[in-house]
């Protein structure tokens, strides 16, 4: 068993190296919060990567907590089940990794989740969202990464080549910002979080 702190280290040098993009640095902290305030006993995370972000949650969640992340990327897979295997059976009788894509799988993922985190394909974050509300217990915690997209989610402009995702993107946050179910807090660390709280059953 690797001791997870440096194997973190690791994952993010490895990351920085081949370019995969993963949970930008300042942005943990705030993940690290969220996870702490709600002690989440099942994660479901959109976006696996190379499993960076799934071992950092599962190093601050209950210990007898269990994630399932999905990842898309065949390659990205292989590479997150080994370093999910390099952090020890504890780690990977914790962590189920699912491929495919998400918003075909969620619908057949059974719930409740008390926290989702959504780092995946960023024009599809509210078809994500609306997929997984039937299994969001209650007061669950959805943080979504990335959601100021290089600041251009908030410019009325932007080029071209990112109108698509900045318009989807606008949609998910005016969905969680309005929607009686969700309170919803923004935070500019990294390319910016949104964290929505679950109210479904007080409204």
């Amino acid at each position: 068993m690797t001791d997870i702190a440096s194997l973190l280290t690791n994952i993010r040098r490895y990351a920085q190296d081949t370019r995969v993009p993963i949970l930008a640095a300042a942005s943990e902290q705030v993940l690290i919060e969220v996870i702490l305030a709600q002690k989440p006993a099942r994660i479901l995370e959109i976006g696996t990567a190379i499993g960076y972000s799934a071992l950092l949650m599962a190093a601050h969640m209950p210990a007898s907590g269990r994630i399932i992340t999905i990842e898309k990327d065949a390659g990205r897979i292989i590479l997150a089940r080994q370093f999910i295997h390099q952090a020890g059976i504890d780690y990977e009788n914790r962590i189920t990794l699912v491929e495919g894509d998400a918003a075909q799988i969620i619908p057949g993922i059974a719930g409740p989740f008390d926290l989702v985190f959504i780092d995946a394909a960023k024009a599809q974050y509210y078809n994500y969202l609306t997929a997984v509300l039937t299994q969001l217990s209650p007061r669950a915690a959805v943080v979504a990464d990335n959601v100021l997209f290089r600041g251009i989610v908030l410019d009325g402009q932007p080029p071209r080549r990112f109108r698509t995702i900045a318009t989807r993107m606008k949609q998910y946050l005016d969905f969680v910002s309005r929607d009686p179910r969700f309170q919803t807090e923004i935070r500019a660390a990294g390319d910016g979080l949104s964290i929505s709280y679950y109210q479904g059953d007080l409204v």
